[in-house]
């Protein structure tokens, strides 16, 4: 009776799985993904989701457009094992230069320009984060963010109010990981050439 299982596994150790899925299913849009965006080999993105120019979508990441519309922004990073989606009536939407980090999750949520979604950070339905905020490691957001604004805890809560200075670091941040993008895409050495 084991046998079987031992010979599946057998032939599967040949199949490939280092490739990204990009769906092309009828049952949903396809995705329009910019060819100056980097999706990494085996990330997963199906469905009504708009890449644009820049933006990065990293290895084990998820961004699932099935039910409802997915907006990635110019220069935004989704990390290593992120998970993005949405409920029917409630897109998901990322502004430019945002950093969705490590294993996050974001549903149904808008983020704005600039912001930094912490590794492990879960951001619910419904929640808007303000321009140029941070959301800490492990936080869970279930209310509105201000702009510019620290949040940490489970639930959430603001902490403190982060600098102007601070903000561009999350520019800068957010466009580090494009350079590194060409670099895992063998487009370039991470070096801005203009």
């Amino acid at each position: 009776m084991i046998c079987w299982f031992y010979n599946l596994l057998s032939v599967l150790k040949y199949i490939p799985y280092s490739y990204s899925i990009v769906s092309t299913a009828s049952d949903w849009s396809s995705p329009d993904i910019s060819q100056a965006a980097f999706v990494a080999a085996n990330a997963i993105v199906i469905g009504s989701v708009n890449v644009a120019t820049g933006a990065s979508i990293w290895y084990g990441a998820v961004v699932r457009g099935d039910v409802e519309r997915i907006e990635i922004g110019k220069c935004t990073n989704i990390q290593d094992g992120v998970v993005i989606h949405c409920d029917p009536g409630q897109p998901t939407i990322l502004e430019d230069y945002v950093t969705v980090g490590h294993r996050a999750v974001v549903h149904s949520a808008y983020i704005e320009r600039g912001s930094l979604i912490g590794i492990g950070a879960v951001v619910l339905d419904g929640v808007r984060v303000g321009a140029s905020s941070i959301i800490g490691a492990g936080a869970v957001v279930t209310k509105d963010v201000p702009p510019l604004s620290l949040v940490m805890g489970v639930p959430a809560k603001v902490v403190r109010q982060i600098s102007t200075a601070k903000a561009a670091e999350l520019i800068e941040h957010a466009e580090s990981y494009q350079k590194l993008a060409l670099v895992h895409a063998g487009k370039g050495n991470g070096e801005n050439k203009s």
